[in-house]
């Protein structure tokens, strides 16, 4: 089996054939829909809807090791919330313990589904900027930045997080195997022994990042960043109508789900009993147009790798 490579490649895929600014304005979606709705049913479609994009562009093997990191993290969130939260009618377990500023020591149902749902919430997230990163090419990235007129610095510093992050990622893994070929067995013993030596390849991986960074900033100082001169590019974003077509349908689904949860169309309630998977009329609605948007961007992406539609 090939090693892992975090880094954005080149692919033929539909999804990766796809403009730039639909892929970033797709992830923007997701999480903006994942931010400001709190239903289970659509919370749980937005992560969903995520897992055959990065099936259909064939990065299912990179996307799940942050799946994985994310799914961890979930855990974190519900043990945290539900030791923290001490409301809910139903009760599971009472310690008989008051802690200072949190109150009664206390584990409810709906402290855990709460907890559950808010971990969904971060799976989606991640799995949209984690697809993101592997479709979208830095270049374009910042491109599609500039071309929204976001600060050229801050545009570069983005670029660069999505650029070197995964670098770090495999920087990290090579370390590991460097200090497994002299001997040291980290994946024996304890959570506890596990952790302390892995620690280990924190220093080296200090020192690789620091080195890296002096070596972008020759890079960066060579070419003369930050010159107050009209800068150029190598290639041009180009729109087809197609790609007009989706940017409206992902607006409009956006605008929905805005509208929805600012009128209470999602409105759920988690404390102090579950209010049901029920939900208004116009919430359905919304959540219809939303599956209907993100399941059509697949085939969507086919038609404009196969058929040239401003040629048609």
């Amino acid at each position: 089996m090939p090693p892992l490579n975090f880094s954005y490649r080149e692919g033929n895929t539909a999804v990766h054939g796809l403009n730039p600014v639909v892929k970033l304005f797709w992830a923007l979606s997701i999480v903006i829909i994942a931010m400001i709705i709190d239903h289970p049913l659509v919370l749980g479609l937005m992560f969903l809807s995520t897992v055959p994009v990065a099936l259909a562009a064939g990065i299912q093997r990179q996307w799940f090791v942050f799946i994985r990191l994310a799914l961890w993290m979930g855990v974190i969130v519900v043990l945290i919330n539900a030791l923290a939260s001490t409301g809910g009618n139903h009760l599971i377990w009472q310690s008989g313990l008051n802690l200072p500023l949190l109150g009664p020591l206390n584990l409810t149902l709906e402290a855990l589904i709460y907890g559950a749902f808010m971990a969904i919430r971060l799976l989606a997230i991640i799995s949209a900027f984690a697809i993101m990163a592997f479709i979208l090419p830095p270049d374009d990235l910042l491109m599609v930045m500039l071309k929204m007129k976001v600060p050229y610095k801050t545009a570069m510093l983005t670029t660069l997080s999505t650029r070197f992050v995964p670098v770090l990622l495999e920087d990290a893994g090579r370390i590991t195997d460097a200090q497994k070929c002299r001997g040291l067995e980290m994946d024996r013993g304890n959570v506890i022994n596990r952790i302390h030596r892995r620690s280990s390849i924190l220093l080296s991986l200090l020192a690789n990042s620091l080195e890296r960074t002096i070596q972008i900033a020759e890079a960066m100082e060579a070419r003369a960043f930050g010159s107050p001169v009209r800068r150029t590019f190598f290639h041009r974003l180009t729109f087809s109508r197609l790609d007009g077509s989706i940017i409206v349908c992902l607006s409009v689904m956006v605008a929905g789900a805005v509208y929805g949860a600012a009128t209470g169309q999602f409105d759920f309630q988690y404390y102090p009993a579950l209010s049901g998977f029920v939900m208004a009329p116009a919430g359905w609605v919304i959540t219809a147009v939303i599956l209907i948007v993100l399941t059509g961007l697949i085939p969507a992406a086919r038609l404009k790798q196969e058929v040239d539609i401003d040629k048609a």
